[in-house]
């Protein structure tokens, strides 16, 4: 039986791709290329056969080195036909970026990233004065506001707000006592993490792009 790959590696999924297209795409790639590599010779095995006559002697058997027919492509087929291909984390459909996909034996390293509560980063565009009824610039428009008001001042006011009640909700699902000087050292150097399993937690917003009414924030989150 040939060894299947294993490991993690990241792949890019474009927008209007579902995540899971895009990892069937690559199984089936690694699939036919695996199968493409150039095969291992077959295994030889001792088989006594027929003397070849005239050979002097009296007729009988003589051992003789042959392959193992078994083990011919024409008779065993594609050398891989399954492989397991998992996804550490999910985006939408209309979402594009990076994300995780493990191979083989490499699933099992998917968990523990999980439990690592690695820092997830994510660029949001948004539009001010339209509200659709699922959110989505492709959405039913079902609300219209102005939206002159709006400076970058106030909204970046609004974000260090969001970014403040995240932090305290950070702390608590880190089950670390803030007054010990590991939690500082943590603190200092940006490692807090929740312990167990959380709601999904900002740990950095701000705005990276105004200009009204459009506007693009950068988020970091970890659950």
């Amino acid at each position: 039986m040939a060894a299947a790959p294993a490991g993690l590696f990241a792949v890019y999924k474009p927008p209007g791709v579902s995540w899971c297209r895009v990892r069937d795409a690559v199984r089936a790639r690694l699939l036919r290329e695996l199968n493409e590599a150039p095969a291992p010779p077959p295994r030889q095995r001792i088989r006594f056969l027929p003397a070849a006559p005239g050979a002097g002697g009296a007729p009988g058997l003589v051992p003789a080195w042959v392959p193992v027919l078994a083990e011919h492509p024409l008779v065993r087929g594609p050398r891989f036909t399954q492989l397991k291909v998992g996804a550490g984390h999910r985006l939408d459909v209309k979402a594009s970026g990076v994300f995780v996909l493990g191979v083989g034996h490499g699933n099992k390293l998917l968990t523990d990233r999980y439990h690592c509560h690695l820092t997830k980063v994510y660029t949001v565009g948004g539009l001010f004065g339209k509200a659709t009824e699922d959110f989505s610039d492709t959405g039913k428009l079902v609300e219209k506001a102005t939206f002159d008001h709006i400076t970058r001042e106030k909204l970046e006011r609004i974000l260090a707000v969001i970014q403040g009640t995240n932090h305290k909700a950070l702390l608590m699902h880190s089950n670390i006592d803030m007054k010990t000087q590991e939690a500082y050292e943590l603190a200092v150097n940006g490692l807090i993490r929740p312990m167990g399993k959380s709601p999904p937690i900002i740990t950095a917003i701000r705005c990276l792009q105004f200009a009204l009414p459009e506007f693009q924030l950068g988020i970091s989150l970890t659950f």
